[in-house]
């Protein structure tokens, strides 16, 4: 039998920590090593909302099982934290923590770890995943009173806060930095960026910065870029990278930074027909190793153009002197740094990713 958690007394138990850490942090807790290993964890992300989700919920309904990841678990304590965490978890953190958690994708608990019954030693998990589940398997059922919890809340909410301010304080000094750049710095950036990779990250924030350029919010469209190697991550997503006009869809973007064949641009057509797009663009980057990109893929984008479907395919560099080259008087390239390091977290990059950038930026 599940239990309820109320959503406005869950808001209220995530506010109240927040003012007491605020006013005085909250330094230890019963099992603040298990607190310490999930926020450490590398590819942990999910754990981490599974923790503050438990916690909240315990605090918001003493019945709940801190345990339980679905609501039809055997356990008398059984919830829904996934509506939990969507619907109140992720906007606060992402709001009032300033996004704290990093978080990417809005329904955090629909990955891997958030689809079992339960949190149980057996569910699959390896690495750092291993041993954060393991952790708090054999950690929540130490809390035995409301006090403990509320501790273990404060105490993750302390650290949630020191990691929020530290973000802000990167973010300002990445603005201080970029201030006074101009086309040249932002071409030296982004080149550089494009040389690293970061598993297909890079090619992300390089080619939705330079959408962003060429397909400008004040002429009424939108770019979105999606979380990396996560293919239908939003039930709204039609490519790697959307671009909407006046809400409405005008592109799909497709990019793939290592070697792709015509299979694999014909199902990336299928799917952009399926999604109601007409039209969807391949930017190769520079990891893909294909060359005469427009001979190579030239029957496929005939059999696409037979059907009424258009299909380019362009190399990032060809995209990256086009764009700069063309929109040279009007480019604010502060602006633009500024969005690909906003980006980041959307796109759910590393924080291998993220170290780069703001050491890059840092440098300009």
């Amino acid at each position: 039998m599940s239990v309820d958690v109320n959503k406005l007394e869950a808001g209220r138990v995530l506010r109240e920590s927040v003012e007491r850490v605020s006013a005085a942090p909250c330094t230890a807790c019963k099992i603040s090593d298990a607190v310490d290993i999930t926020l450490a964890g590398k590819g942990c992300l999910t754990y981490r909302y599974i923790l503050l989700t438990a916690l909240v919920a315990k605090l918001a309904n003493s019945a709940v099982d801190m345990l339980s990841l679905q609501v039809d678990d055997d356990s008398v304590g059984a919830y829904a934290p996934r509506t939990l965490c969507a619907k109140v978890i992720y906007p606060y953190q992402k709001m009032i923590l300033g996004n704290a958690l990093n978080g990417s994708n809005n329904d955090p608990l629909v990955n891997k770890p958030g689809r079992y019954l339960r949190l149980d030693k057996k569910n699959a998990a390896r690495g750092d995943g291993r041993v954060v589940l393991d952790a708090l398997c054999d950690s929540l059922p130490l809390l035995q009173t409301q006090d403990e919890v509320r501790d273990t809340l404060d105490y993750m909410m302390t650290k949630l806060l020191v990691i929020a301010r530290e973000k802000q304080e990167r973010s300002a000094a990445v603005q201080a930095a970029i201030r006074d750049t101009d086309t040249a710095a932002l071409y030296s950036f982004l080149s550089d960026l494009l040389d690293q990779g970061f598993g297909g990250a890079a090619l992300v924030l390089a080619v939705s910065a330079l959408f962003g350029i060429q397909f400008p919010a004040s002429d009424g469209f939108r770019v979105v870029a999606h979380p990396v190697n996560q293919a239908g991550a939003s039930s709204r997503q039609k490519s790697d990278v959307d671009i909407e006009k006046d809400g409405l869809p005008f592109l799909g973007v497709e990019l793939k930074d290592k070697p792709f064949t015509a299979d694999d641009v014909a199902r990336a057509a299928e799917t952009a027909i399926e999604s109601g797009l007409d039209r969807l663009l391949f930017v190769s980057g520079r990891h893909a190793g294909i060359q005469s990109l427009s001979t190579y893929f030239a029957e496929v984008r005939k059999q696409y153009a037979m059907r009424g479907f258009a299909v380019g395919v362009i190399d990032v560099d060809q995209l990256l002197d086009f764009v700069l080259v063309s929109h040279t008087d009007r480019i604010d390239a502060a602006a633009v740094l500024s969005s690909v390091y906003d980006r980041i977290a959307d796109i759910g990059g590393t924080v291998e990713t993220q170290t780069w950038v703001y050491s890059r930026l840092r440098s300009l």
